[in-house]
């Protein structure tokens, strides 16, 4: 009973198995014929030749405007303001009197001065004579003249307390903001104006680290503005000859006519130096690379022997960027056609459509 039993179950486990392999293998056979009528994978892209550029490695970093001079003008002497010729702001010539001092009482001492010089001079004369006819000793000669002396010398000290009260532009230059007003009383030694000098150039001035090579006078640097959308050309005037203690940067001056490029001191500017030689690197569209975890590729477009074009996975080193052309420093040799839009859809050795086949053909005839 058992043994019949076992029988049975072995005979229906056998055609189950049997009916399933049968079912696999005729699904496998469709598969194929069906498979065998489908078209290849492909894909289409656009193509690029891949060209050379001359490069040259540039760096940008932050300048600042500099005044062409700058100076902060104090009183050497205290006294009241009773002229004042630099409104906050204003434009003052080179010998313009830009405040007086009250200078009343030196005016007073000066008219004692010089009548006092006046009548020692006098004196002097006279006492000359004497001695020619031996009327007088020659020590009172010499007192007169000592007196007169003196008095040229009280002459000279009160003309320069005078002028002292009387402050001078040393530059044509622009007022600062200031809060000065007649009438108001200075201490000496007091912080009166600010001049910022006026030129006919913009300086500006860069740090450059040290690692990179160091650029020469009369070179150009390209400056932007923060608050400006066009870049200008400035020329190198001035390197430090010394590097920085602090961060180990080298110290330029680039300057620019102030009639292209006109800004205020201590503005904050780009600029974007040459740091290395010019050099002749191949460029890649951005959009023909291919990353991943494992490094960056793109696709070369290689015909097989049916005239068809294959993609094949080249890995690549990368340099630079400009705009979005990318240095390609490794890998890719000028001529070589290569997927550029389009090349994410690519897997090696798949069969590629070029959609502007008929631009790279002419260009290929030249």
């Amino acid at each position: 009973m058992n043994i019949t039993r076992w029988i049975a179950v072995s005979i229906v486990l056998s055609g189950t198995i049997f009916g399933l392999y049968s079912y696999k293998t005729s699904l496998q056979q469709a598969a194929a014929a069906q498979g065998a009528n489908m078209p290849e994978p492909a894909a289409t892209v656009t193509a690029v030749a891949v060209g050379t550029i001359n490069y040259q490695k540039t760096m940008k970093v932050s300048g600042e405007v500099q005044a062409f001079k700058f100076l902060v003008v104090n009183n050497e002497l205290a006294g009241k303001i009773i002229s004042l010729n630099a409104a906050s702001g204003s434009l003052v010539k080179k010998g313009q009197v830009l405040l007086e001092l009250d200078h009343s009482e030196e005016d007073a001492r000066l008219i004692a001065a010089k009548a006092t010089l006046v009548l020692n001079k006098q004196t002097l004369n006279r006492y000359i004579e004497l001695k020619k006819s031996r009327e007088i000793s020659e020590d009172l000669v010499d007192q007169a003249n000592a007196a007169v002396q003196i008095a040229k010398s009280d002459i000279a000290v009160l003309t320069t307390v005078i002028t002292k009260k009387k402050l001078v532009a040393p530059f044509t230059a622009k007022v600062g903001i200031h809060t000065l007003e007649v009438g108001q009383y200075l201490d000496n030694n007091s912080q009166v104006l600010e001049l910022v000098g006026v030129n006919d150039f913009t300086w500006i001035d860069f740090y450059l680290p040290q690692v990179y090579q160091e650029l020469e006078l009369g070179s150009m640097v390209n400056i932007k503005a923060m608050n400006q959308e066009n870049t200008f050309q400035a020329k190198i005037i001035a390197i430090d000859p010394q590097l920085s203690r602090a961060s180990r940067h080298l110290k330029y001056r680039a300057q620019i006519a102030s009639s292209i490029l006109s800004l205020k001191p201590n503005t904050l500017i780009s600029v974007t130096a040459p740091v290395a030689e010019m050099t002749t690197l191949i460029s890649v569209p951005d959009l023909a690379i291919k990353r991943d975890p494992f490094g960056n590729y793109v696709f070369l477009l290689e015909m097989d022997k049916e005239g068809a074009y294959r993609a094949k996975q080249v890995k690549v080193e990368l340099g630079d960027r400009q705009a979005n052309q990318v240095m390609i420093l490794e890998g890719l040799t000028s001529g070589q056609l290569i997927a550029s839009k389009g090349a994410f859809k690519l897997f090696p050795g798949m069969k590629v459509y070029v959609a502007n086949a008929a631009s790279i053909d002419a260009i290929a005839k030249l």
